[in-house]
């Protein structure tokens, strides 16, 4: 029975009070209201519960709204006073586009706070806890920590590390082949994983391809998915000699949301050319190809926390063999391709010997119309 719908239940004839797991799973689900929406903010849901009963919700629904507690306390239905919140993540104690958390907490006279887990903001970091127990507020870490690190992974990593979390996107026949040795590629899969993969877009700060892709498919790189339509991630492109065509619709629709990394070789007037028309061009120190860790740490200190990588060919292998992806979305079409000149998800020299191999850890296997998709994380 969903304590969404009941305050309290009804259990073997007495009434039940909420308990802290089941206020906490609450919040966790307010939280992921926000998907797609509050992007670069953290998903946040907050519970208010009163002798037992819940007497208020909220959940963070996008930059420059109220946090969750804050919505929590308006909609709660009773005085909260002396009242437990409980929310997904540390409140905050600074001011941003909304004054801070801990006041409004203090304020309404709440008696103690869970949270799932601290937050690793440098702005936070340990402070609005601090703020509420020296008002005297009993602050509690730790219900549902593992269940809210997950929610909102990106957020947490690059707070961390200072690196985007990566996540790899492919398309492919059964065989594992991207595309036909021509270079054919639209569509293998079918409608229902192209909508998930708008989803994605919608949850990740930038989607990244290389330049050969921009040439063979002239995509948008937009997010055509729900309300998250308002938010569009920046365009980024490896190109190392920028090749890019200045008609190509990635040059043309929105330019300032375009990021290209090229080598340092790159001609100086093509970047001219792009950047006269808005685009930000980055020269990445290394002869060549750029290197991936670099352009990381580029778009890292951008502030950028995720990054959806969608090929080509060449581009996969680079973040593969530099240990660089984080999670997996591998979406399989009931097909084979076959072919030795066809192109594979991966390239390279390859394992030289199977005890090399890096296991992906599989999280779930689920149907999306026709095609199958098979989504890991990397066993590190």
């Amino acid at each position: 029975m969903s304590i969404s719908v009941l305050k309290v239940y009804l259990k073997g004839g007495f009434f039940m009070a909420v308990s802290s797991e089941q206020a906490m799973k609450r919040a966790l689900e307010l939280a992921r209201k926000g998907y797609g929406r509050v992007y670069p903010n953290p998903m946040v849901g907050a519970v208010i519960v009163k002798e037992g009963m819940i007497i208020g919700e909220g959940w963070h629904r996008g930059p420059g709204h109220p946090h969750a507690e804050v919505e929590a306390l308006k909609r709660c239905t009773v005085d909260p006073q002396g009242a437990v919140l409980y929310v997904t993540l540390e409140p905050c104690n600074h001011f941003g586009r909304t004054p801070p958390c801990t006041e409004a907490i203090i304020k309404a006279g709440i008696g103690k706070v869970c949270y799932a887990v601290a937050d690793p903001n440098p702005h936070v970091a340990g402070g609005g806890a601090r703020k509420l127990r020296e008002a005297g507020i009993l602050a509690v870490e730790g219900i549902g920590k593992d269940e809210a690190i997950r929610l909102n992974q990106a957020y947490f990593h690059h707070c961390h590390t200072g690196l985007p979390w990566v996540i790899l996107k492919a398309g492919m026949s059964l065989d594992g082949k991207i595309a036909l040795a021509g270079g054919e590629s639209q569509w293998i899969t079918g409608t229902k994983s192209r909508e998930k993969v708008h989803q994605l877009r919608a949850r990740v700060g930038a989607i990244l391809i290389g330049s050969g892709t921009v040439q063979k498919d002239n995509p948008r790189l937009t997010c055509r998915w729900g309300d998250s339509k308002q938010r569009q991630p920046l365009k980024a492109v490896l190109d190392s000699n920028l090749v890019l065509d200045l008609e190509s619709r990635l040059v043309q629709e929105s330019p300032e949301r375009l990021v290209v990394f090229c080598s340092a070789e790159a001609p100086r007037d093509k970047e001219k050319a792009l950047t006269e028309r808005g685009v930000r061009v980055f020269r990445v120190k290394t002869q060549g190809k750029p290197d991936p860790r670099k352009v990381m740490v580029a778009l890292g200190e951008m502030g950028v926390q995720s990054v959806l990588i969608e090929g080509g060919h060449q581009i996969f292998t680079a973040f593969v063999e530099a240990g660089l992806v984080n999670e997996y979305y591998l979406f399989y079409a009931p097909f084979w391709i076959g072919g030795d000149e066809s192109i594979g998800v991966l390239g390279g020299s390859g394992l030289k010997s199977l005890a090399e191999k890096v296991p992906i850890k599989v999280e779930s296997i689920r149907r999306y119309g026709d095609d199958f998709l098979v989504h890991g994380y990397a066993n590190r």
